[in-house]
């Protein structure tokens, strides 16, 4: 069988090469219309592809942040908010809620993924560390020396409680650190021990904050007992009396307890100048620093209150017992079946007896002996 066509074949085009030495091949039209389809066939099943690993992707992608921890969600919401020019919708949240409310933002994102990266750069090369904060987070004592020194910043706040205030000043330094590094100093206090910058700009300024702290806060005031309700309410009123008003954050921070109050006190102490000044002293006696000589006429004050306020008792016919003594008070009451009043007056007869009548009979005997 002749299977050759003849040149006078109708409707059979020229055979044409498909690959040929020219850089841009010429393809039959048969060819052309075969690779064609091929072409759109692997674009659209790659773009349905990519859009299914989009898809994917960005699930995996919010599952993962829904279980991201409280302070990073926080920290990047917070972020988002200070770019945008919206810093006081940084208000607090539930804690699943910083989660949820950085989701919903970054699915509302043109590119959600791509602004996620922004915001942690933003994080890396702008915010405060956590390990930064550590010292401070739970000292009620550090963390009200720190709002000191920014409390111009925070006049129109209030705080009642450890908890706000140490939460309101890791945020500060966490979120605007360099607000801190611009202001600290003006409330700086003039202390004999100063640690010079050095290191990294978020990280020196605080670290050395902490070393001038913690070098030059007030060590001598055991005789301070923090149990004691009388003496921290009197202390504390002391240190607001008229011609010295000593107490820091006034109006600002409000403490709920008695321990607070104290740690308030020592604060206000700390805050006080550690420098001798040949100016200040008493009329006889004068070199002290300032916070020496407040803590030294504090310490007068209430040994001179608390004698009058004994001598007041004894006269009156009662004296206080103080609350944790009073369980004790109860429970010796009930094993010896004496009254109250009865075991006190025992107890101080016992006293007497050994430590007077006791101490007398020992030095009368060396006599007699001598």
């Amino acid at each position: 069988m002749n299977t050759v066509l003849s040149n006078q074949t109708h409707n059979v085009y020229p055979a044409q090469p498909v690959f040929v030495d020219n850089p841009n091949p010429v393809f039959d039209q048969a060819t052309g219309q075969y690779i064609y389809s091929k072409l759109v066939r692997f674009v659209a099943d790659e773009y349905i592809r990519d859009v299914k690993n989009h898809k994917r992707t960005t699930e995996d992608f919010y599952k993962g942040l829904s279980k991201i921890g409280e302070s990073d969600a926080k920290s990047l919401l917070y972020i988002k908010n200070y770019l945008q020019g919206r810093s006081w919708e940084n208000i607090s949240f539930d804690g699943d809620d910083y989660a949820n409310q950085l989701i919903f933002h970054l699915k509302c994102s043109d590119s959600p993924l791509e602004e996620f990266n922004n915001l942690v750069r933003y994080k890396i090369d702008h915010i405060l560390p956590e390990t930064y904060l550590d010292w401070f987070k739970n000292d009620l004592r550090c963390s009200l020396f720190l709002a000191h020194l920014i409390n111009h910043l925070i006049v129109n706040k209030t705080y009642k409680g450890r908890q706000e205030l140490i939460q309101s000043v890791a945020d500060i330094l966490r979120y605007e650190i360099h607000i801190f590094i611009k202001e600290y100093r003006k409330n700086l206090p003039n202390y004999s021990l100063i640690v010079q910058e050095k290191g990294d700009r978020r990280t020196a300024y605080i670290e050395s904050v902490k070393s001038i702290y913690l070098k030059n806060r007030t060590e001598n005031f055991d005789w301070i007992d923090p149990k004691n309700d009388q003496m921290i309410d009197w202390s504390y009123k002391y240190l607001c009396g008229k011609g010295r008003e000593h107490i820091i954050l006034k109006g600002i921070f409000f403490p709920e307890n008695t321990q607070e109050k104290y740690e308030l006190i020592l604060a206000s102490l700390d805050v006080l100048s550690n420098i001798n000044d040949p100016s200040i002293g008493t009329k006889n006696k004068k070199g002290f620093s300032l916070r020496a000589y407040v803590l030294s006429s504090m310490k007068k004050a209430w040994d001179g209150r608390k004698q009058t306020d004994t001598e007041n008792e004894v006269k009156k016919g009662y004296i206080k017992i103080y609350k944790p003594n009073l369980p004790k008070l109860e429970a010796l009451r009930a094993f010896s079946s004496f009254t109250a009043n009865q075991l006190v007056n025992k107890s101080i007869e016992q006293m007497y007896d050994k430590l007077i009548v006791g101490n007398n009979d020992t030095l009368d005997k060396d006599d007699a002996s001598g």
